[in-house]
């Protein structure tokens, strides 16, 4: 890691808020977050010793300048440019598709070493972010109860972690937008897409187009949206039937489920997977939520489960739902893992055949 003023050349970061492109300044100046009085106040590191400057820099944020002015203030950590090429990934969904339970249940196992066998590790590189994220969403799962949607309008990252592999180190950026966002014609609405370079989409099987009807007279709007603005067909993608608890007694869901959790890497099983998910999407009358498997060249389908079950009124507040044996979560790392082998986070033969046909 190198700290600021070190003569390094220029380098050119993509915001993942606003999705500006802007040099990453190598002035000595980063903010540091006030927890007490919630504001950023500058910080001058060139008045510090070296290794003090270095642990100050892992510590602290840089105000990104939004060229674009399109965008309330926002900071990203200020070793963000340190790292090569920052994966951001997008969950992309219908309202109440459970994209935030998955997106809470996935980085709680990832905290919990879940991605070890696969010879990766994390820690927060956005401490504060993390932090906020940890207290709000996986704290309360935790305690089994259910977490709200998503807010609408909201445009900063959930999450960003820094990911330790056989492919280096890289920052992961989270991105959990609202359903009705993600539907919504706005220009601003799902920006956040123009700077994603990665995607999970995730299908429940109570979503608004489980119609019945013929695949070809279904739509899931979110998924067409989300669509319309990633012309790149490289771009890595996985599909995501959240919920799946539900069909954990009907084949092709029961067999997968009954796994749990996978221990390896193996393109082979993924494939089977992917075909068994895409086959119960059409059967289904759902043929609109696997069209990104049409649409990019490379693709994984998964059945997964945030909490293991439904939740259902708590007796002691009924304005809230719980799980009242707990939450289970599984096969929730199945997409990520995924994600990380066709991104190179994840390194090695198997990696590279992940996705493809």
């Amino acid at each position: 890691m190198t700290p600021p003023g070190s003569g390094q050349p220029p380098r050119y970061v993509r915001c993942p808020v606003c999705a500006d492109e802007f040099v990453w300044p190598e002035d000595p100046f980063i903010s540091l977050y006030d927890e007490m009085n919630d504001r950023y106040e500058v910080d001058d590191l060139s008045k510090l010793p070296p290794a003090k400057a270095i642990n100050r820099l892992r510590k602290g944020y840089r105000k990104c300048p939004n060229p674009s002015r399109d965008t309330a203030a926002h900071y990203l950590p200020a070793t963000y440019a340190d790292y090569r090429n920052p994966l951001v990934i997008g969950l992309v969904g219908a309202p109440i598709s459970g994209k935030t339970h998955l997106l809470t249940a996935m980085i709680r196992q990832v905290y919990l070493n879940g991605l070890s066998r696969y010879g990766v590790t994390a820690t927060a590189l956005d401490f504060q972010r993390h932090k906020h994220f940890h207290d709000q969403f996986i704290v309360p799962l935790e305690r089994g109860e259910a977490l709200p949607g998503t807010g609408t309008g909201l445009i900063e990252a959930a999450d960003i972690l820094l990911l330790r592999g056989p492919g280096g180190l890289r920052p992961v950026t989270f991105f959990d937008v609202a359903g009705e966002d993600l539907e919504s014609i706005a220009p601003r609405a799902n920006r956040f897409l123009i700077a994603t370079n990665a995607v999970i989409f995730v299908h429940a099987p109570e979503d608004p187009l489980e119609t019945g009807q013929s695949s070809t007279a279904t739509e899931n709007r979110a998924f067409q949206m989300a669509l319309g603005q990633l012309p790149d067909s490289r771009l890595p993608v996985a599909i995501a039937v959240t919920k799946s608890d539900r069909l954990r007694h009907a084949p092709p869901a029961d067999h997968w489920l009954h796994r749990g959790d996978e221990h390896d890497l193996n393109a082979a099983r993924m494939h089977a997977e992917s075909r068994d998910v895409y086959a119960y999407l059409q059967h289904s009358g759902a043929g609109a939520s696997s069209r990104p498997f049409d649409e990019f060249t490379r693709c994984t389908l998964h059945f997964v489960s945030a909490s293991g079950a439904d939740a259902v009124p708590n007796p002691d507040d009924p304005t809230k739902n719980h799980y009242p044996r707990g939450f289970r979560s599984i096969r929730v790392l199945e997409p990520l893992v995924s994600i990380l082998a066709m991104t190179g986070v994840i390194t090695g033969a198997e990696a590279e055949k992940v996705g493809l046909p």
